[in-house]
């Protein structure tokens, strides 16, 4: 340790802590720069050192930060609005989806979109949108599908003439369980789009106990007409009665 006392040193310089300039060499590099050593005193060299060792640490704590913490893009969500419409409408489509990060770049169906919805104005048939997204490493992509459909009627009625007044749901599935309470003088019946194939009921875990179907062609609501399966059960005067349809 040198000192004000100290004899064995004579050029040290204790305020600099370092050698006068004419008995050392030249000292440290800076901006690319060869600075003398009596540049800077000894708690200036010391603080910048403090800040550059500080500075180095970390840009490397950051650097494996960002590592660790990387997540590949995903998609959390992707929805289409309506899914399904009624056939003969035209339709305004709203897509709408939500991400776990903010992507780079993203499209749907190869066309370019920016923020986290869609619309698409004037569908009339079936259509499957595909959102792609990518955030310059990884990408990912997710699919959704709106489609037309025409109602499915079911209820209790004396004839065959009121279909369209009966209870529906606008699906292409013809398999359901329904429940329908025929009072005295009314039938069970069930109408579904002839494409939609046949169905087979079950009451009470016993297969039968409706009529060959009649068809008819019915119109919707939006002037699309179709030929129509109508069932109707056996018996009228069943009450209330559950029943489990299946495609045959």
């Amino acid at each position: 340790m040198h000192d004000e006392y100290c004899n064995c040193c004579p050029d040290w310089n204790d305020d600099k802590n370092r050698f006068q300039p004419e008995n050392r060499f030249v000292g440290d590099i800076e901006d690319g720069k060869r600075y003398p050593f009596d540049v800077y005193k000894k708690a200036e060299a010391d603080e910048r050192f403090a800040v550059k060792q500080t500075e180095a640490d970390l840009q490397a704590l950051t650097a494996r930060v960002n590592a660790l913490e990387y997540k590949s893009i995903a998609i959390n969500s992707f929805s289409a609005a309506p899914p399904v419409s009624e056939m003969g409408s035209s339709q305004t489509i709203t897509l709408a989806w939500s991400l776990n990060k903010t992507a780079t770049s993203q499209n749907i169906n190869g066309t370019p979109v920016t923020g986290n919805s869609k619309q698409y104005t004037g569908v009339t048939s079936n259509q499957t949108y595909t959102l792609n997204v990518s955030d310059g490493q990884t990408s990912a992509s997710k699919s959704v599908s709106v489609s037309f459909a025409n109602r499915i009627y079911y209820g209790a009625a004396a004839d065959l003439t009121t279909v369209t007044s009966l209870n529906s749901v606008l699906s292409n599935d013809p398999e359901r369980t329904i429940t329908v309470n025929a009072g005295t003088g009314k039938y069970i019946i069930y109408a579904i789009p002839t494409r939609l194939g046949g169905v087979t009921f079950f009451v009470s875990g016993f297969e039968g106990g409706f009529e060959d179907p009649v068809e008819q062609s019915v119109t919707n609501a939006s002037g699309y007409s179709e030929t129509y399966k109508i069932y109707r059960s056996t018996r009228a005067g069943l009450g209330e009665t559950t029943v489990e349809i299946k495609e045959v």
